[in-house]
Order: structure tokens, then C-alpha cells, then sequence
């Protein structure tokens, strides 16, 4: 009886470690997990920027000096006549748009001896501005050697004509001077311009301004000139 039983377990473990080792076989022979390799798409070869997309995103400093010839609108040629005009400009070049400030002195001659009805004493004298101007600027950047813009400036006008005053004063003694005197006026120029490359980051800048001052401490009305100028230009 006791050997019978031993043969029935004994055949049921053989059983069951003969279907262990088929399973495993299986699991041994079943080939592996394929996985996808990651790709990547055929990268696009890289295009410099062309010489004229160079030239329209600059960026840099600019500098100008320019000379002027001013000419009154509207004025009596024999009182006034044209001038002179000095004027410094520096800004931040961004390619198709410059930001910057003006700086100016102009000289027109007077002539009191041709004003009737004015009185003896008074001689050719020339009335002077003084000018601070905030300018914005549209210029054209391309290849070739010409830069042509246009500008306008809101100006801060001080003017003056052999006026003068009396100052007193002193901290440990007395005294008095006599000073000029300059009238402020507001304004603002429109100007046209065309440089001519002459070398690398050089340029000869001609160009034509209209300006403008309105009433204020010097006019009574609003005055009007036009100057046509030669100078300089650097970017």
C-alpha cells in the first residue's frame, strides 16, 4: 500500500517537473523584444544670411557734422540774409531706423541799416541760435555706395541779437556784469539726405533741411528757412 502511493506522488512530481522544464525551454527559445530605433530627420543644411540682409540688420553708433547755408522764407533780402549753420549729430544705427540727438549753432546777418523807421545806431549784426535736437531717423541700407534718409528733430531754439543784461552779485564783494541774453522758441526740422560712400564706414552726406519756430519769447509769429548742407557722415 505504502508503495503504492510512493509511485502515484512520485510520478505526479515528474509530472510537474517535466512541464517546468518545457515552459522554460519556451521561454528561452522565444526571440527577444524588438524595439524601434529612434530617427531623426535629415537635417536642412544652414543658409548664411545674404550680404544685403547684413547690411539692413546693422547695428552700431553713427556719427555726423554737417555745414549749412540758411536761407530765410518769407523775409526781406535786404534785411536778412543767408548764413551759416554748424550742427553735430550722434545716435544708435539700427539698420533701417536711427535714434539720436542734435546739436547746432546758427548765424544769420542783420541788416538794421536797410529796416525803416529803425533810428540811427544800429549796424549789420547776426542773430544766433543756439539748438538742441532729438532726431528720428528712416535711411535705405543696401549694397551700394548711396544711403539716402529722411529725418525730422523737435528743436529747442535759443535766440539771441546783441541783447544783453545786467547781472549783480558776489559772496564776498559786490559786483556787476554785463551778460548775453538768448530767448527760447520751440520748433522742428524736416530733412532730406542722400550719403555717398567714399570709404569703409565713411560718407559724404549732402542733404536739404526745412525748419520752423513757432512764437515765443524772440517771434511773435511762426518763421520759417531752408538749409541746404554738406558734411559728414560715419556708421
Amino acid at each position: 500500500m505504502m508503495n503504492e502511493n510512493f509511485r502515484a506522488i512520485a510520478g505526479v512530481l515528474a509530472l510537474l517537473l517535466s512541464t517546468s522544464a518545457v515552459s522554460a525551454q519556451g521561454a528561452w527559445a522565444s526571440e527577444p523584444y524588438q524595439t524601434t530605433p529612434y530617427t531623426t530627420g535629415t537635417p536642412e543644411p544652414y543658409s548664411p544670411p545674404s550680404s544685403a540682409q547684413k547690411v539692413a540688420a546693422h547695428r552700431g553708433y553713427m556719427g555726423a557734422f554737417s555745414l549749412g547755408v540758411p536761407v530765410w522764407l518769407k523775409a526781406d533780402s535786404n534785411v536778412v540774409r543767408p548764413g551759416a549753420e554748424l550742427y553735430g549729430f550722434g545716435g544708435f544705427d539700427m539698420g533701417y531706423v536711427v535714434f539720436g540727438l542734435g546739436l547746432g549753432a546758427m548765424w544769420t546777418p542783420i541788416n538794421f541799416n536797410n529796416i525803416p523807421g529803425i533810428g540811427t545806431g544800429f549796424d549789420r549784426r547776426p542773430m544766433t541760435r543756439l539748438f538742441l535736437s532729438p532726431e528720428f531717423r528712416v535711411q535705405v541700407p543696401n549694397r551700394s555706395p548711396l544711403l539716402p534718409y529722411i529725418g525730422i528733430s523737435f528743436d529747442a531754439n535759443w535766440w539771441r541779437v546783441r541783447e544783453t543784461d545786467v547781472v549783480c552779485g558776489g559772496t564776498f564783494y559786490y559786483y556787476c556784469a554785463r551778460v548775453a541774453v538768448f530767448r527760447f522758441t520751440p520748433g522742428m526740422t524736416a530733412k532730406l539726405g542722400l550719403a555717398f560712400r567714399v570709404a569703409s564706414g565713411s560718407f559724404i552726406d549732402i542733404g536739404v533741411k526745412y525748419s520752423l519756430s513757432g512764437p515765443g519769447s524772440f517771434f511773435f509769429r511762426r518763421e520759417q528757412w531752408v538749409t541746404p548742407y554738406i558734411g559728414m557722415l560715419f556708421r
